[in-house]
């Protein structure tokens, strides 16, 4: 498994700075969100070109560093029906370069919500319109649309995104998984019985992981450097070894004075993992 991290945690910058930069911090690959990470990058459709995204994608293939995720963060179950347009169009602009940024992956979450579950199932409908749509254009490009579940948002358990790609019926669907997501104060006693029912609802979908620990404090998730919070990382680690081998583990929520540790606790996990998976790359 490759040790990666959100770029933009190591701020704004060009696309050889921020390059730099990661290659030094020891990364070997990122997820990458344009106007979030690289300077001069706005967030609307329009900008990218192949000359542009031939020069991101050397800048950071000098380095050796993998674009394992174009980050393209929209909120896809909008009822503004503009606005949503307005999103799915950058959405769909970076489908179309993913492959000349040197990815197959562009990744969203869903959109926040709190209401009632007659309410959430409203919104769940418009994301399936918004995903299939998203969906048939990664496939036209021979890359992956993938979706990010997340406890607050309109995908907010496992049995949701099992019914999104039950719907969408895609190959070109895809997850990315963040097990710290699904989490919460109150589950992450069964933290492992949680990871499981991913596992089981979405697990051969999974293209991407993200990493982060977390501890309790005023009721509230707080983060930390990875290996020393209450998130079994290991865990998760031990199943993607055996079924998602070679697999990007992504970073998120990275603080650069403590990135060094993220990695060498990431490092010796990942190792022990693959020390006892059947597959050796």
């Amino acid at each position: 498994m490759k040790i990666g991290v959100r770029a933009h945690d190591y701020g704004c910058h060009t696309p050889k700075e921020l390059a730099r930069i990661l290659k030094e911090a020891g990364f070997e690959c990122l997820q990458l969100a344009l106007n979030k990470a690289l300077t001069g990058m706005q967030p609307v459709p329009g900008q990218l070109n192949p000359g542009l995204c031939y020069d991101i994608r050397r800048a950071f293939e000098r380095e050796d560093l993998q674009i394992a995720v174009v980050g393209c963060y929209i909120e896809p179950s909008l009822s503004d029906p503009e606005e949503r347009e307005r999103q799915l169009a950058r959405y769909l602009e970076c489908l179309a370069y993913c492959r000349q940024l040197g990815s197959f992956v562009v990744a969203t979450e869903t959109t926040c919500y709190s209401g009632s579950l007659e309410g959430r199932m409203k919104q769940f409908d418009i994301l399936t319109d918004s995903v299939c749509r998203l969906a048939e254009q990664a496939e036209k490009f021979g890359v992956f649309a993938a979706v990010e579940p997340v406890h607050v948002h309109t995908m907010n358990s496992p049995e949701l995104t099992y019914e999104l790609i039950r719907r969408v019926a895609s190959p070109n669907l895809k997850i990315i998984y963040d097990p710290v997501n699904l989490l919460t104060p109150e589950n992450i006693s069964r933290q492992e019985q949680v990871m499981d029912a991913c596992f089981d609802a979405f697990g051969d979908r999974i293209v991407g992981i993200h990493a982060k620990d977390v501890v309790i404090e005023d009721g509230q998730f707080k983060p930390i450097v990875i290996g020393e919070g209450l998130v079994n990382v290991q865990y998760y680690l031990n199943w993607l070894a055996i079924h998602k081998p070679g697999i990007s583990v992504l970073r998120e929520e990275a603080n650069p004075a403590t990135g060094h540790k993220d990695i060498a606790n990431l490092r010796r996990m990942i190792d022990l993992a693959e020390a006892n998976a059947p597959v050796k790359l």
